[in-house]
């Protein structure tokens, strides 16, 4: 049997109308930081605690979570359109400190962004080819949520606010 080819315009389009939450992958490496903004984010497995996310494997951050062996992922709160913005720029260089967004430290010492919605503290578990991308495997260290935030979110494109029908 043939398979079907499937257009890249319809591949993005159907994926486009998944609605995702926001995240920002960072690590920590040989005193510089690095992060990218990263929609591919999942629970994987509550025991052991793990979690995945998908890099494009031409990011400098696969390699530098491999040397590391730890990141962190800070779920973006509604109004961090910037934060998502800047991270998700390709072509960006590690560098000794996120300057322009607050951040802390937590377990692994990965730079965790302020104002998050949430956050998990990682230790690579296993990190596994996917086509153009790694797939990353997080243990969880450390996870903290602050539930009077609202996600901020992406569909079709673009960022969207959560309304809640209370």
């Amino acid at each position: 049997m043939t398979s079907p080819e499937v257009h890249p315009n319809d591949f993005k389009a159907a994926l486009g109308a998944w609605a995702a939450g926001v995240t920002v992958v960072t690590t920590k490496s040989e005193n510089m930081v690095h992060g990218i903004t990263a929609s591919s984010f999942s629970s994987l497995s509550f025991d052991p605690m793990l979690v995945l996310v998908c890099v494009a494997n031409t990011s400098r951050l696969v390699q530098m979570i491999n040397e590391s062996k730890r990141f962190a992922v800070s779920i973006l709160a509604e109004g961090q359109e910037d934060v998502s913005a800047h991270f998700a720029t390709s072509g960006r260089e590690p560098v000794e400190k996120f300057e322009q967004f607050g951040t802390i430290e937590w377990h692994t010492g990965s730079p965790i962004i302020d104002g998050s919605l949430a956050h998990l503290d990682c230790e690579l578990y296993s990190a596994v080819p996917g086509g153009d991308h790694t797939i990353v495997v997080g243990k969880v260290l450390g996870a903290a949520a602050t539930p009077e935030r609202k996600p901020l979110l992406y569909y079709r494109r673009g960022y969207r606010k959560l309304i809640l029908d209370d």
